[in-house]
């Protein structure tokens, strides 16, 4: 087993291997807040050129501000994945009720969908039916409760509020070809607005697309660290956003700054601004704060182009 070692101990070591303390007391204080492990092992990478050596004059104030950055990432990342979730479950909701809201619970019957994949299918539709039965039985009232009572019906975009990202997300995976290009169009919606440009994305694409948010929405509402992510698929490049960020074709578009640009598929044009300029100020504070190593090092771990905090602003739309 490794030894515990107390506070001072800790500090003692770090010193040891070369690791400036500024403030030994407040250094103890962090440590015992966030932990050894969550704050030294998971960010002195960026500051040592072999294991636990450390860079000359870098310093415990360093690590501290390459940690405040990355909660403060994950929490502008999350803020704007939940309206992303928000818009998505809205157009879906809409879209599928534009088709099939004449029919009570057409969400539960496998002809709504392609059967192609019935046994994906039919859990998709049971998890469904479990969101219902539950609220269903709570004592306190609900939406579900209310149009059940009321309508002897539940219609989509009462129960889409009760549902996770990952649910809605299988749930267009379900659909068929004309109601996924319906949805896909009105994503298609955002990025225009966002870019200025006309882009077509395909269904496939976009389901793509949303199963990576899906992926870096639960490192960032876990709480895992977001440097080095990479989310599973790659997707499609497409020019007016990849090429304007000076990314190559050839380069994996897997990780959170390809996430960060594709969200523009699901954000009005005053909140994708809003993103884009806080992302860029928390960088160049980080910039203020670390001396010993440029902050490319750190936001390159992250796949933001070098200097790209240092981009002209955003200007939020009137």
């Amino acid at each position: 087993m490794k030894p515990f070692k107390t506070l001072d101990e800790q500090v003692d070591l770090l010193e040891k291997r070369g690791l400036t303390i500024s403030n030994r007391q407040k250094t103890k204080h962090y440590l015992l807040q966030h932990s050894y492990y969550n704050v030294i092992n998971v960010y002195s990478r960026f500051f040592q050129y072999e294991t636990d050596k450390y860079i000359d004059g870098a310093t415990f104030d360093e690590i501290r501000a390459v940690h405040v950055f990355d909660s403060e990432i994950k929490s502008a990342f999350f803020k704007y994945l939940l309206e992303c979730e928000k818009h998505f479950k809205s157009i879906l909701a809409y879209r599928f009720s534009e088709i099939y809201g004449d029919t009570s619970f057409a969400y539960l019957k496998t002809s709504s969908f392609d059967d192609k994949d019935l046994i994906q299918l039919s859990s998709t539709i049971s998890q469904l039916s479990t969101t219902i039965t539950k609220n269903l039985r709570k004592k306190e009232s609900n939406a579900i409760k209310h149009y059940n009572s009321n309508h002897h019906d539940v219609p989509l975009w009462v129960l889409v509020n009760q549902l996770t990202f990952g649910q809605v997300v299988y749930m267009y995976t379900h659909f068929n070809n004309k109601l996924k290009n319906a949805i896909a169009h009105d994503v298609a919606h955002y990025l225009e607005n966002n870019t200025g440009e006309k882009i077509i994305i395909e269904p496939n694409e976009l389901q793509r697309f949303l199963f990576n948010l899906i992926d870096i929405r639960n490192c960032v509402a876990h709480n895992n660290m977001l440097f080095n992510f990479k989310s599973k698929n790659n997707v499609k490049y497409i020019p007016q956003l990849h090429k304007v960020e000076g990314i190559e074709k050839t380069a994996p578009r897997q990780n959170p700054f390809n996430c960060f640009i594709m969200m523009q598929a699901l954000l009005e044009k005053d909140q994708y601004t809003l993103f884009h300029n806080t992302i860029r100020k928390r960088i160049r504070n980080l910039d203020h704060r670390i001396k010993v190593i440029p902050v490319d090092k750190i936001i390159g771990s992250l796949g933001f182009p070098t200097n790209w905090h240092k981009k002209p602003v955003k200007e939020q739309p009137k």
